[in-house]
């Protein structure tokens, strides 16, 4: 491989000492010093015809440098450090068929020819007179007479003016500053001393559409190397452009039910600061986030409304801390309310009688009111009605069902109310039973006072329809004494004889029949108050007779108690006596925690009692309860007693004790 292509080059150096001299127009053009130059091949893109065509780059006319295409670059065999490429960056595609000077040096200055080779047409040159020139100086801008040193300027305020000065040392009388504005060409070049050129652009009533504006100052005095740049872009104070709750047009709360709406800034710069308002009271959000640098900023609010903030105003204010007197708010008007609930929240019983209307009313809590009533039957039939407010409680709602009744209309009958908010969870139960006479009371009577009767009835089912109570008191010739009724069943008699027996009489009735009647027996005050004295009696009896085994009881549990505590006291005072030590005498420490040497003893003090020596052996893991890998060791304890085992014995002089 590499001998062909050393072949094919030497073929295509050859043809290029032998192109015609037929004369062509030089372009002259200029590369700056230590930076990339790029030489185009004739004043447009050069198209190649076919796959035989090509192109050769050659210098002085006998130096050859470059074909294109070229097998070996695609295939990285060539050497970079010489030519580049002849195509484009990525994003900055230019002719493919340029020649690429990496780093210019004056060595590169010379005569170029870009040969093409048509397939189907004659060769065409084209010739490239290079110079090479000293770059310009570094673009400097100023913003009045203060320079910018970083890439930004401002902030400014929406309607201010602002001038910006690019300058630029050189004295090569052919370089040029200009500015560009997103990359369009803006300002040409002012020439204000030999050595300085100068390029400013005058920006008046600056507006939204200049914030984040990219401006570049270019310094350029070639034609193939690229210019330097300067770039600066605009910052600006800028209020929102809107500021938008938002609750896709649904503005009804369900009161104590917590919902979350979104408050959403766009455009502010810097980011706002959020607030939130319900009429008059200022909320707490429970989120904040910013995008784009504050550009797009929600501000997120938990809501759970009581219905008395019904159709108050919510309003979401966004405040740019340097416009502190304009005010940028959406406001809403919330509604607030609740799906219907049932007003009793229980089964109620209707008794019902065949071939007889009967009405049934379904009562409701709700707000708003409730656009309609579904009636539901166990058969599954299902009527609608609507319903009236009532007029006690303007949250109370009330539909009506009437029907004849017929056999076999037993069973449960379902109500369930809908408004804006919903339907009804939890439905009006009817239990639809047979109905007739009113059950029969339960009253209690009582004779506590002298002359004072009281009664207190409980009252059973009504049978389907309202009851009453009828209560007569009778005396004892039979005459009737008193004769009350009403709806609920409870009396204060006065001014009752309290020597005579009275006999009540009482029952329940309404439309449909009346209840079994009940007859009592009232015995006179004296009577009750015998038959309460007797009852009092027995009672101390009893008590009496159950005294002594009282009070032994009482004497056990106390000598129980006195018994354990004496317990306790004692293992506390045995526990403290075995944690001292048991021979204090013969294992004295001193305070700093250092085992102590007895004084020599004389020999006239060590003859006075026999010694004895007591070891404990080596002890063993005993520990059942709780065994260990291994044995913990067991320092064994001795006693040592002074003195000699006979009187006769002699003891050494030198005899020391010692306590370990």
């Amino acid at each position: 491989m590499k001998t062909v292509t050393l072949i094919c080059n030497v073929l295509m150096a050859f043809l290029a000492l032998s192109i015609n001299s037929q004369e062509t127009d030089i372009v002259v053009l200029r590369a700056i010093r230590g930076r990339e130059a790029r030489l185009p091949c004739g004043q447009g893109t050069v198209f190649l015809d076919g796959p035989n065509s090509f192109i050769l780059w050659l210098k002085h006319d006998h130096d050859f440098l470059y074909r294109f295409p070229n097998e070996e670059y695609e295939h990285g065999l060539m050497n970079p450090d010489r030519v580049v490429e002849t195509t484009c960056n990525p994003g900055s595609c230019r002719d493919q068929t340029a020649l690429i000077l990496k780093r210019v040096t004056n060595h590169d200055a010379g005569l170029y020819r870009c040969r093409v080779h048509y397939q189907t047409s004659p060769s065409v040159d084209h010739l490239i007179q290079l110079r090479v020139v000293d770059s310009p100086g570094a673009p400097t801008v100023y913003n009045g007479d203060e320079e910018v040193k970083g890439v930004t300027v401002g902030p400014l305020s929406v309607g201010s003016d602002l001038i910006l000065s690019c300058r630029v040392q050189s004295k090569d009388p052919e370089t040029e500053v200009y500015w560009r504005r997103n990359g369009v060409m803006m300002e040409r070049t002012h020439l204000i001393r030999s050595d300085v050129v100068r390029a400013d652009i005058h920006l008046y009533n600056l507006s939204r559409s200049n914030a984040d504006s990219h401006y570049e100052c270019l310094a350029q005095n070639s034609d193939v190397s690229e210019p330097l740049i300067k770039s600066i872009v605009i910052k600006m104070y800028l209020a929102p452009l809107t500021v938008q709750i938002r609750l896709d047009e649904n503005y009804d709360f369900e009161a104590g039910i917590p919902r979350l709406v979104d408050c959403v800034v766009i455009g502010c710069v810097p980011a706002p600061s959020i607030s939130w308002h319900l009429g008059d009271k200022l909320l707490r959000p429970t989120s904040h986030k910013e995008v784009n640098e504050g550009n797009y900023t929600v501000s997120t609010l938990t809501l759970a409304p009581s219905l008395q903030k019904s159709h108050y105003e919510l309003s979401c204010r966004a405040h740019n801390s340097h416009m502190p007197s304009e005010l940028f708010q959406d406001k809403v008007v919330i509604n607030v309310g609740y799906r219907p609930t049932c007003q009793t929240g229980r089964v109620e019983r209707v008794g019902v009688v065949e071939r007889e209307a009967e009405t049934v009313h379904c009562i409701v809590d709700a707000s708003p009111e409730p656009l309609q009533f579904t009636w539901t039957f166990e058969d599954s039939k299902t009527l609608y009605t609507s319903g009236t407010r009532i007029s006690a409680n303007r949250n109370r709602y009330s539909s009506s069902l009437t029907w004849l009744s017929r056999g076999g209309d037993i069973g449960l009958l379902q109500c369930r109310a809908t408004n804006a908010f919903g339907e009804q969870k939890n439905s009006c139960v009817f239990n639809i039973t047979a109905g007739g006479p009113p059950e029969m009371p339960d009253c209690d009577i009582t004779r506590n006072v002298p002359n004072h009767l009281t009664v207190h009835c409980r009252l059973g089912w009504d049978g389907g329809r309202p009851q009453k109570v009828y209560f007569q008191l009778y005396d004892e010739t039979g005459r009737l004494f008193r004769n009350v009724s009403d709806a609920v069943g409870s009396y204060q008699f006065k001014n009752v004889p309290g020597h005579q027996n009275f006999t009540a009489v009482y029952y329940t009735a309404n439309i449909r029949g009346r209840s079994p009647q009940v007859k009592k027996v009232l015995h006179s005050y004296s009577d009750v108050l015998a038959k309460k004295k007797i009852e009092l009696e027995r009672s101390a009896e009893i008590a009496q007779k159950w005294m002594p085994y009282v009070q032994t009881l009482a004497g056990i549990v106390t000598l129980c108690i006195m018994v354990a505590a004496i317990t306790l006291v004692v293992k506390i005072f045995c526990t403290k006596l075995d944690h001292e030590d048991p021979n204090p005498d013969l294992v004295p420490r001193s305070t700093n925690g250092y085992f102590h040497r007895e004084p020599d003893i004389t020999k006239e003090d060590r003859c006075l009692e026999s010694t004895n020596i007591t070891t404990n052996p080596l002890a063993t893991c005993s520990n059942v309860h709780n065994p260990l890998p291994y044995c913990p060791p067991t320092v064994p304890t001795c006693r040592v007693v002074r003195g000699c085992p006979h009187d006769d014995d002699d003891c050494l002089t030198g005899q020391q004790s010692y306590f370990v």
